[in-house]
């Protein structure tokens, strides 16, 4: 997982107003294919991903509370690196809290709580490719209109 692109998936109440004051009040930069109802943004090899805190709960499987908490994911390069990362996980410990399976978005991931209750999302996408650094590349299609 060295030299991967993490995420910071964050649950949030009012993305509207957190999408404003990132994008418009701090002019950051948004990255990636923004969801419905989700945005994100992209600092160096970190990738913050705002979703719905009802939609991060259920998709995880986590119980994330009433105050928020964030999820950590990482990309891996290869579809068969997702599985054999989680089978390393749940043997050094690790619960799952939601299973591998094809995503919305042509994700394949699986979540897991570690033994300290941290959240983990291991993803592989077919639009991520190798960089020349060595990290991984979110290679999209040109948005309509850009």
């Amino acid at each position: 997982m060295d030299q991967a692109l993490h995420m910071l998936m964050i649950p949030a109440g009012d993305i509207a107003a957190l999408r404003r004051f990132y994008l418009e009040g701090l002019g950051w930069s948004p990255w990636g294919p923004n969801m419905p109802g989700s945005f994100m943004m992209r600092a160096g090899t970190l990738v913050i991903v705002f979703v719905p805190r009802d939609y991060l709960a259920a998709e995880s499987g986590l119980d994330l509370g009433e105050r928020s908490r964030a999820l950590n994911a990482v990309f891996v390069p290869e579809k068969a690196d997702v599985d054999a990362q989680m089978d390393r996980a749940i043997a050094a410990g690790a619960k799952v809290t939601s299973p591998i399976r094809d995503r919305d978005g042509g994700l394949y991931s699986g979540y897991f709580a570690d033994p300290e209750g941290n959240g983990w999302e291991l993803v592989w996408s077919p639009a991520m490719r190798p960089g020349a650094d060595g990290g991984l590349v979110l290679s999209l299609p040109p948005s309509p209109g850009s």
